[in-house]
């Protein structure tokens, strides 16, 4: 619930925290701007002029920091303006009662975001900016993101948001999610692989390129290919990180992943349950 309009105690915690000031000489500041202006102020917004002449950053107020674990982050992409290029990424948080769809502008973000999955992130001095079908939220060059203690939230496994109520529901959602599943089937391949970004390469006249970083010496991978049930529905899915056994089959997984098409991209495996759910024949 928000702080009602004569209320102003969180402003003075970020004055108290900032400036060599007491709360009675706070309090006197305050009630001066207010009776100056009191046909067109609050208390509160009276409390926020006066922080704000105290050399006081206030963007915090209206919009408090947002604490999640990061889930997803796309691919970047650039912005143009007449001040140039600026790169960007969508990406997505959760905590224990919401999904908060973001962008973030900047390498300096970029690069943080892109080494920080499943982190628990801090989000500070963002903006809001309100689309057709969604909310979302904008931390810019001057915003700042910061990597907290793992134990501020539960795991990514224990909160609601980040799940997905089964295959189907995953393949209607818009975004990676968590989904337990049912591994039917399974067969492997190996590619050239980028030893940066384990992205598949590409060979231009003898030289092997990364559609990120170029001319790079590959690596072989292996792909895993499955076939995944549940109550909802079969589908193939694709993954190229490493597995913790050397078959699923018929094993129970909680895993991270999002639809391509009609095919699940696998993008981390949590759980793999210690005992077969099927009997293998033979």
């Amino acid at each position: 619930m928000p702080p009602k309009e004569d209320e102003y105690n969180d402003i003075w915690d970020l004055v108290r925290s900032s400036v060599s000031i007491s709360r009675e000489e706070f309090d006197r500041m305050v009630e001066e701007i207010y009776s100056k202006a009191r046909a067109y102020l609050t208390k509160r917004a009276a409390a926020l002029i006066v922080a704000r002449n105290l050399g006081v950053d206030t963007s915090q107020v209206a919009y408090p920091p947002i604490i999640g674990r990061l889930i997803e982050v796309g691919p970047v992409r650039t912005s143009k303006s007449p001040r140039g290029e600026t790169p960007y990424v969508l990406f997505s948080i959760v905590n224990e009662t919401d999904r908060i769809s973001c962008v973030a502008f900047g390498k300096h973000h970029i690069d943080l975001l892109k080494n920080a999955d499943d982190k628990v992130l801090m989000l500070k001095k963002y903006t809001k900016a309100k689309l057709r079908k969604y909310t979302l939220v904008k931390v810019t060059e001057d915003s700042i993101i910061e990597i907290l203690d793992d134990d501020k939230l539960p795991p990514i496994t224990d909160l609601e948001p980040a799940w997905a109520e089964s295959l189907s529901d995953l393949k209607e959602k818009r975004g990676t999610y968590l989904v337990k599943l049912l591994i039917i089937d399974e067969s492997t391949t190996e590619y050239f692989a980028c030893p940066i970004c384990g992205k598949g390469l590409e060979l231009f006249e003898s030289d092997w390129i990364c559609p990120e970083h170029g001319e790079v010496e590959p690596e072989v991978k292996k792909i895993w290919r499955y076939v995944v049930s549940d109550r909802t529905g079969t589908y193939p899915a694709v993954y190229f990180g490493e597995v913790s056994k050397s078959s699923l089959m018929n094993r129970l997984v909680i895993l991270k992943g999002y639809f391509r098409n009609d095919e699940l991209q696998i993008q981390k495996i949590y759980w793999v349950s210690e005992e077969e759910m099927i009997p293998s024949s033979g």
